[in-house]
């Protein structure tokens, strides 16, 4: 006897994820992830009009580095920029290549040919995150800049925290942080991203130096005493661009890199100064990766990628509307992101009612008409 689920493409037996998390890196998750995704026409046009202004951006390069993803929850607007960022970075998920295994999925020349070129000709480090996860719970004043800092300082695998990363950097550019990590493991029989990460963390670091420079740090908390003077340390919009610029060329020389941010709708929807934090940050990294795409220090612009269940305009709209006040300058906030160039994507119901149906594909010609007399005959 003929089972319906004999009839159909996909194995229903195994689980299914709720929602995609961008930040969900095991690789048997996104290798199924990767080869069970359903390209309709829709998500093709996105995939090749974000793809060939990629491509272009070194050979045109402008300030319009801003990409926001809108759809309602469960629209797929995470799985297509989490797609976007394994493809950009090609990473390996199970031995494979994980462009391949998205092309394979997508099946279409011209997206295959933006790919093939960008990964060979400007290779990219993404940074994907959902912002709610990476917020800090200890203050409600955490800008996005700061968030996406400290997101690239993990990646990068320096410290999280902005005293200990600088002196890393600091040892790094001196040659001398391989010294200072034998020192660690050699003191406190622990690796230093464990040392870093402690309680102790200062106290600890302060002792290791004065284990490496006794002639510039005299007791073992000298370096302790001098980070507790220091006032808050807080960054600047321009200093975070800067930086991330000066580590990924440290540390991932030749490439270009892009921050994939989920849920920013959430972070920014309710808040004029969120908005116009993000606002400057995509300004800013628009405007230094043009003047080093002219130096030709860079081989491609940073690219700032957001999904948001809200579109791009409804936001603006809400917080210009009379229940926030100082519509003008909310009104000068939307002009600025609009000098970015900045491209939209957004998924409709119908999109989805779309995927719904492709991702019940039956195996044979021969199944629609086995399902139509399955329902006669019952």
């Amino acid at each position: 006897m003929t089972r319906i689920a004999d009839l159909l493409k996909g194995d229903f037996r195994k689980p299914i994820e709720e929602i995609i998390k961008v930040n969900n890196t095991d690789e048997e998750t996104v290798y199924t992830e990767l080869t069970e995704y359903i390209a309709t026409d829709r998500i093709k046009s996105e995939y090749e009009r974000l793809f060939r202004a990629m491509a272009d951006a070194p050979k045109t390069p402008n300030e319009g580095v801003g990409v926001w993803i809108s759809g309602f929850f469960g629209s797929g607007k995470s799985s297509f920029a989490k797609n976007l960022g394994y493809v950009l970075a090609n990473r390996t998920v199970l031995g494979k290549s994980a462009s391949a295994l998205f092309l394979a999925q997508v099946g279409q020349k011209n997206i295959t040919n933006f790919v093939e070129f960008l990964n060979s000709s400007i290779p990219c480090e993404v940074f994907m995150f959902d912002v709610q996860v990476d917020l800090s719970v200890q203050t409600n004043a955490e800008r996005i800049a700061e968030v996406m800092y400290r997101v690239l300082l993990r990646e990068l695998d320096y410290a999280e925290d902005y005293d200990i990363a600088d002196l890393e950097i600091e040892l790094e550019r001196e040659g001398k942080l391989e010294t200072f990590k034998d020192l660690c493991q050699r003191r406190y029989k622990e690796d230093w991203r464990r040392i870093r990460k402690g309680a102790q963390k200062f106290a600890r670091t302060s002792t290791i130096l004065h284990d490496l420079e006794r002639g510039t740090y005299k007791s073992e908390d000298t370096w302790l005493q001098s980070v507790k003077a220091r006032p808050v340390q807080r960054l600047t919009v321009k200093d975070v661009v800067d930086r991330c610029f000066d580590l990924c060329a440290k540390r991932r020389p030749g490439k270009a890199f892009a921050f994939i941010v989920d849920e920013m709708g959430q972070y920014v929807a309710r808040s004029g100064e969120n908005l116009e934090n993000l606002r400057a940050v995509v300004e800013q990294f628009g405007r230094v990766s043009l003047d080093r795409l002219r130096k030709r220090e860079i081989p491609g612009p940073a690219w700032i990628i957001v999904t948001a269940q809200e579109k791009l305009q409804e936001v603006y709209n809400y917080i210009a509307s009379a229940r926030i006040k100082k519509r003008p300058f909310y009104s000068t906030c939307s002009k600025r992101w609009g000098l970015c160039s900045s491209r939209t994507a957004n998924w409709s119901a119908r999109h989805v009612e779309q995927i719904s149906a492709n991702m019940i594909l039956f195996s044979s010609t021969h199944t629609c008409h086995t399902l139509s007399t399955f329902r006669l005959t019952s």
